[in-house]
């Protein structure tokens, strides 16, 4: 199957839930980025609420990732016919959180040392959704998925470092430069439901991509794939 033919399988099996989702984290970032940058403002000087919005908005920048990752990783995966999204959350969410935890804090540690060296482990760790969610071996306690996804990266670095750059600062960037303004549900809905599907399907497509070079490494008997 080529892979635009395979993109229009995976985009009817999870572009609606994965739309809501986005739809529902781009204004919820929104309105957080909104009422942080109003309360630093304060001519009283930065107060609590500064903290209580910066809280809530580390909290979803870790709980809507996973969420988007894990339902683009539902399209790709082959799942029995039968099984719905809430069984998949249901299989994979926790444990994707866990080791999206994991990687978070091994990123963190080593960004303390040097900044560089912070990213490296933060791209070596990106693949560790799929390990979770694609991988018999981890399945079975015979892996670690964060060394299973390093593994993986250091092996096709070059063709998931590009294909994160596009997807997930390039194309963003140029998004936000030019669009962020648009993106509040309730002052631009059209143009913001219209960014959102367009962030739907670049998340689509990238994880895509990244679950082909994941498949290709990982052999038959050991994916769920």
């Amino acid at each position: 199957m080529n892979f635009f033919a395979e993109n229009l399988k995976v985009f009817k099996k999870a572009a609606l839930p994965l739309f809501a989702l986005v739809v529902v984290s781009n204004n919820i970032d929104q309105y957080l980025n909104m009422q942080v940058e109003t309360a630093l403002q304060n001519p009283m000087g930065a107060n609590g609420q500064v903290y209580f919005f910066g809280f809530l908005s580390i909290v979803s920048s870790v709980i809507f990732p996973v969420l988007l990752a894990t339902t683009a990783l539902y399209a790709m995966v082959n799942t029995k016919p039968w099984e719905s999204l809430m069984a998949f959350f249901g299989k994979f969410l926790n444990q994707v959180f866990i080791e999206s935890l994991r990687a978070w804090g091994k990123t963190l540690l080593w960004s303390l040392l040097f900044i560089i060296p912070g990213i490296w482990k933060y791209l070596e760790l990106s693949l560790v959704p799929f390990v979770v969610t694609s991988s018999e071996s981890y399945e079975a306690g015979k892996i670690d998925a964060l060394q299973a996804s390093s593994y993986v990266f250091r092996k096709h670095w070059f063709k998931i470092l590009g294909i994160l750059f596009c997807f997930h600062l390039f194309l963003p960037l140029i998004l936000t430069s030019f669009f962020d303004s648009y993106r509040l549900l309730w002052k631009t809905p059209l143009a913001s439901l219209f960014l959102s599907l367009l962030d739907t399907y670049l998340i689509l497509i990238s994880t895509q991509l990244l679950f082909n070079v994941f498949q290709s490494e990982v052999s038959k008997h050991d994916s769920h794939v």
